[in-house]
């Protein structure tokens, strides 16, 4: 293709496509084809639109004169993903020619049937570019019956050859390839012709033609305008697109029975019909002397001079071709010989100087508009050509504005109500555009209250989540039904609905109420401290707990909020978080001598809990209560004191079970949980060992042990743990007070059978009141922990 350079030698270029990958630039580069002067000068990358958007770009850079290869590429994140080129683009000089047979392409047979006006070859540099036309072709017959530039050729540009033609209607080379060649050469940018030129035509017929009034004539059809319609299809059809320099005029010898003042009127009139038609006041005329036939015609050689000379008409004196006379040159007396066709490329490349283009004002190429992009059912894209057109013609041969297209390319022409033809950029359509339906990964169905459920979508790319999201992974903390489709990044096409419940997940919380003395005088003041904890990986929600007073103990203050109502001591817990503690005390005296069962539990629970009830009473030996026993002195007293509990058993003395922790020792308990109890053999398991410190100080060097049956074998472990042998083990370098340190390992399940699965502390800075590191699983203290599994046969 070639565009219509300006004065300054230069032209702003359109680069505009499609692309179907994400890109966050679009660059382009012009690399001039040959090395040397005048082949056009080759410039660096530049950004032609950034973020482009719904798979289409388009921008523009500004280039000087020359004949290009133009390189377009594609960038994301700085690296190029794609790249794609045009091998022939030229930045020159646009000729529209109207003539007759001298201008289309003629013959002279002999009396023999020997042609004696053959055409010259075409042009041998590939920068002298036509829109090939062939007339054998069928769609060309319906052009010549209907003039609808539909049936013309597109936007196909191609090296002038000898055969076939030049659209709209030139028949072969005859001499424009060989006058091609020759500009070039002189001008240094390529060359774009389109021919009009209608054999057997003068100026009388085509401004007839021109201004609508009916003549006669043995195979010229008026009614279909000819032969100013060839000319209206050019600049209809293509001129838009490459903008145009000039017209070359060249007829003559068929109007030499036209007086000469007639003859002014007739290439006056053309010529501003054609200006004011095609919305160009300043197109500009190269106007050929030309009348010969057998001899020259005064009155045609005058009308021709007067108007190409013609001051402020914006006109130009062509080539005298009068002087192309002998017999060798024009066998016929009118037509061109090969010899006379050379010659008449050379005057006609002579009289086309860079002078004259300077004093012409050019028309540049326009802006070709864009069709929109939008998803369709069916993994489709539907295509939409601007509105405000009058027609549309699609290369599938659909005729509608908007076209549903699967995988291909795709590419229309369309027309306004004054036929003026744009040709918006191709678009290929990917053979995906519509994602498959991801799924949803991460944990089970339900929520941890505080720290939420991590969802994650199979899909890699951009997700639309119901929340609003667009990330991969999203963290909910409420629960529901929670849907993400999978987007793809370029045309927003989204995949069918995957979709997950939500539930609220249990935590497992436990209770236990310690007492600062045991045995206190009467009257004296006691604290009693309430801890809940969560022995689970989850976290709770709201939490209230319920301490009823037995008879005879007065609440005297809480430093962490409790309250007191009724004999009743509550406290609000606005969350527990996963396997930490919570702690509330309170002051109280006992006013009478005895024994005194104190009993709280968990009243209200956020959450449900696997192994108890909130509320249920402080007797149903569920881990949600908690007793502490207190005695006066003198120990004697027969008196028993205990917390009332409404419609539930009696309180009993509690069972002794561990000590309290010390608030000058560190205190670690293990416990060991895996994710499934039944297993298959060849799956894969996930172990979890959980180190709680309630002690009072922090300590160091905290090591477990997990001992490895033969029927596991040990895969990975995201927490650092390792494996020597049949050990797993783990480390932590500190452990705080009321901290939790988590070990987490994956096993592959191997032979089928019950499976008992035990690890231990292995080592401490710190002693521990209540157990021993590393003194083995079956001692019973806290610091060792025991989970059953069974391995299934696999299917």
């Amino acid at each position: 293709m070639i565009i219509q350079r300006n004065n300054a030698n230069t032209a702003i270029v359109q680069i505009a496509g499609s692309y179907s990958q994400p890109v966050d630039s679009i660059e382009a580069r012009l690399v001039a084809r040959a090395t040397g002067p005048n082949q056009g000068t080759t410039t660096s990358w530049m950004t032609v639109q950034r973020n482009p958007s719904n798979g289409q770009f388009n921008g523009t850079m500004s280039a000087d004169g020359g004949w290009y290869k133009v390189m377009v590429r594609g960038k994301r994140n700085g690296s190029v993903v794609g790249i794609d080129s045009v091998d022939r683009f030229g930045i020159g000089e646009v000729f529209a020619i109207m003539g007759h047979s001298n201008a289309q392409g003629g013959s002279c047979p002999d009396g023999g049937g020997n042609e004696r006006c053959p055409t010259i070859a075409g042009a041998s540099d590939d920068r002298v570019s036509v829109v090939v036309l062939d007339e054998s072709n069928p769609d060309f017959y319906q052009y010549e019956l209907s003039v609808d530039t539909r049936y013309l050729p597109g936007l196909t540009f191609n090296q002038l050859p000898t055969f076939p033609g030049q659209s709209p209607f030139g028949h072969f080379a005859w001499f424009w390839g060989k006058m091609g060649d020759q500009l070039v050469q002189q001008l240094g940018v390529p060359v774009l012709f389109f021919n009009a030129g209608f054999g057997g035509t003068n100026m009388q017929q085509t401004y007839q033609a021109a201004y609508d009034q009916p003549f006669n004539h043995g195979f010229v059809k008026y009614s279909l305008r000819m032969p100013y319609a060839n000319f209206r299809s050019l600049m209809n059809l293509y001129v838009p697109s490459t903008g145009i320099r000039a017209v070359l005029l060249h007829h003559g010898e068929n109007d030499r029975f036209s007086p000469s003042d007639s003859l002014q009127t007739y290439y006056s009139g053309v010529i501003t019909k054609t200006r004011q038609e095609f919305n160009k006041a300043d197109l500009a005329y190269i106007i050929a002397i030309s009348s010969w036939v057998g001899g020259t015609d005064a009155q045609v050689r005058y009308a021709q001079s007067q108007v190409a000379n013609q001051s402020g008409f914006r006109t130009f004196q062509g080539p005298d071709l009068d002087n192309i006379n002998s017999y060798n040159d024009r066998p016929d007396g009118l037509h061109y010989s090969p010899s006379g066709q050379e010659k008449v490329a050379n005057a006609w490349a002579n009289a086309i100087t860079t002078s004259v283009l300077q004093s012409i004002t050019p028309y540049s190429a326009e802006t070709q508009p864009l069709a929109n992009i939008a998803c369709a059912p069916g993994n489709q894209l539907m295509l939409t050509q601007p509105g405000g057109f009058q027609d549309y013609f699609w290369n599938t041969g659909s005729t509608n504005q908007a076209l549903t297209a699967g995988s291909g390319t795709y590419s229309a022409r369309i027309r306004n109500a004054q036929q003026k033809v744009y040709f918006p950029p191709a678009i290929t359509v990917p053979n995906d555009v519509q994602p498959a339906t991801p799924t949803i990964n991460g944990g089970t169905s339900g929520i941890c209250s505080l720290t939420g459920l991590t969802l994650t979508s199979s899909y890699t790319g951009l997700n639309q989540w119901n929340t609003g999201a667009s990330t991969q992974s999203i963290t909910v903390v409420g629960t529901g039904v929670y849907s993400v489709q999978a987007k793809n990044p370029v045309y927003g096409c989204l995949s069918p609905i995957a979709s997950r419940t939500v539930t609220l997940s249990g935590a497992d919380l436990a209770l236990s109420l310690g007492v600062s003395r045991m045995v206190v005088a009467t009257n004296d003041t006691l604290t009693y401290t309430l801890t809940v904890r969560s022995e689970s990986d989850c976290d709770a929600g709201g939490v209230t707990i319920r301490n009823r007073l037995p008879n005879n103990v007065t609440f005297v203050s809480s430093p962490d909020g409790l309250s007191v109502s009724n004999g009743v001591v509550t406290g609000v817990i606005p969350a527990v978080a996963a396997r930490s503690k919570i702690t509330k005390r309170y002051v109280a005296r006992l006013t009478s001598n005895g024994t005194y069962l104190n009993a709280a539990e968990v009243q209200i629970q956020a959450t449900s809990d696997p192994d108890s009830q909130p509320g249920t009473g402080t007797g149903d030996g569920q881990d949600d209560m908690a007793m502490a026993q207190v005695r006066t002195k003198p120990l004697n007293a027969t008196a028993v004191y205990s917390s009332p509990n409404p419609g539930q058993p009696p309180l009993s003395d509690p069972i002794p079970n561990q000590p309290p922790p010390s608030p000058t020792k560190a205190d670690l308990s293990l416990a060991l949980q895996a994710n499934k109890s039944v297993v298959s053999e060849g799956e894969s398991l996930t172990f979890v060992l959980t180190v709680t410190n309630v002690g009072g100080i922090q300590t160091s060097s905290v090591a477990v042990g997990f001992t490895l049956p033969s029927s596991l074998s040990f895969v990975s472990s995201v927490s650092g743990m390792t494996v020597n042998g049949s050990t797993v083990s783990g480390t932590v370098a500190q452990l705080g007070v009321n901290k939790v340190a988590i070990f987490r390992f994956e096993a592959k399940a191997l032979s089928a059978g019950p499976v008992i699965n035990r690890a231990q502390i292995t080592a401490s800075a710190q002693s521990d009141p209540d157990s021993t590191p590393n003194n083995g699983t079956n001692r019973g203290e806290d610091d060792e922990a025991r989970f059953d599994i069974r391995i299934v046969p696999s299917q």
